[in-house]
């Protein structure tokens, strides 16, 4: 290995090490977290791998190339229900992610066009607009059958012209996390409509793949939103559909690409019966899949922890076939009250059963329940203004404790990596 490459392995190791000693001694919150509150279990906040997670080994390889050499970029895949739909905990995961390497900026990942469904929440960075007539289904309760894709959603309309606009407010920092690569996830069969956007004056390529289902559009520089205009062409039926899943934007460079799924009151099950989210997930391929699912699997009085790991091994399954590297982690449920106000009695079954699937899959899990304080947390995490009164979902203060807690997890695990190949040398 190059002397270069050497010194700049050293060079970060040397900064994580020190930012951590600086973090204890300052309360610095960066790389990992102060210890802000006395009933946050901090010592539980690490990732348990009970046979190893040598895919994590090689994600952190990735980590490496992108960091010190940056020619190859990496993608992280956090699939989970309305925790993850919220899209803060994954937005703290991506800025950390990003703040390892100076002037490295992640792209927006997925969008989904949330706005045809008035009563689902955006995540925190991006917003939709639509016009024209839409309609749209959900992997919760699919009423028309209609195929749903990676996000979990899909919006279709009929009309002989409609619109979907793609916009991203100031918080989202999108002077920094350009794009001029964007991919429309669509229907294999949607061959009816001519799609149009209000940048094509920029287009320097433009693919389509109705295999896979999307059209690849290229562009020479990055802009600040995207609208897709869909004109049903001449020689289409008069009830062709226009079926979009979602879309996702990356930059063409090497870059940190966080892929955001997440789909309020979803469960395993949600995700097993509707098939063709999985098949998407092959445009992803995902370098590291954090997979955060069973609030809602485990919220009735008739969880089955067999049910519910076999319906997780059906999801790992398709992640590990777009990529047999991926590392995986599992995170488990938060503490939560039922929706009769009780405190849920199967929180120790699903850590089980997710300590059942880090041993069958050589992945590693991060219990979050154990992080919060176990039984009963919710309701002082509640009191301080970390979880909203629904003693379920937490507040953004609560959700950013979550994402750094959780990126502080990994990170232990990566310094580990840096050290032991620093001992190797």
């Amino acid at each position: 290995m190059k002397i270069r490459d050497y010194m700049k392995r050293t060079l970060l190791l040397f900064a994580v090490v020190c930012l951590s000693f600086a973090a204890m001694a300052q309360s610095l919150s960066f790389p990992y977290p102060e210890r802000k509150y006395d009933f946050v279990n901090y010592d539980s906040s690490v990732l348990y791998t009970p046979a190893g997670n040598p895919n994590l080994e090689t994600f952190f390889g990735k980590l490496d190339k992108f960091y010190f050499d940056g020619d190859e970029g990496f993608a992280v895949l956090h699939l989970g229900d309305s925790h993850i739909q919220a899209g803060v905990v994954s937005w703290c995961l991506r800025r950390h992610f990003e703040s390892l390497c100076h002037d490295s900026y992640g792209d927006f990942g997925l969008l989904a066009p949330l706005s045809v469904a008035p009563k689902n929440n955006h995540p925190y960075y991006y917003v939709s607009r639509n016009s024209g007539n839409w309609e749209f289904e959900r992997i919760i309760k699919n009423v028309t059958g209609t195929q749903i894709g990676l996000s979990g959603f899909v919006a279709f309309t009929k009309d002989s012209l409609a619109n979907l606009t793609f916009a991203f407010p100031k918080r989202s920092m999108k002077e920094k996390h350009e794009f001029t690569k964007v991919k429309l996830l669509h229907g294999v069969n949607d061959t009816c409509y001519d799609i149009f956007t209000n940048v094509d004056s920029l287009m320097v390529d433009c693919t389509t793949d109705f295999t896979e289902g999307y059209t690849e559009m290229v562009y020479s520089h990055s802009f600040d939103s995207l609208v897709f205009r869909f004109v049903r062409n001449v020689d289409s039926r008069a009830k062709a559909e226009m079926h979009v899943h979602g879309v996702l934007v990356e930059d063409s460079l090497p870059n940190v690409n966080f892929i955001t799924i997440g789909t309020n009151g979803a469960s395993t099950e949600s995700y097993i019966k509707e098939k063709y989210v999985l098949e998407q997930l092959e445009v992803v391929k995902p370098d590291l899949a954090i997979v955060a699912l069973g609030v809602n699997d485990a919220s009735g009085t008739n969880f089955d922890k067999g049910r519910f790991v076999q319906n997780y091994k059906k999801i790992v399954n398709a992640i590990l076939e777009t990529n047999p590297d991926c590392a995986i982690i599992f995170v488990s449920n938060n503490d939560f009250c039922t929706k009769r106000g009780g405190n849920n009695q199967n929180q120790s079954l699903v850590v089980e059963a997710m300590k059942d699937l880090s041993k069958t899959y050589h992945a590693s899990l991060w219990n979050l329940f154990a992080v919060m304080g176990g039984q009963r947390s919710i309701y002082t995490w509640q009191k301080h203004g970390l979880a909203n009164t629904d003693k379920i979902h937490f507040t953004n203060d609560g959700y950013t404790l979550e994402g750094d807690l959780l990126f502080g997890a990994i990170l232990r695990e990566y310094e580990k990596h840096l050290k032991g190949w620093a001992k190797s040398e």
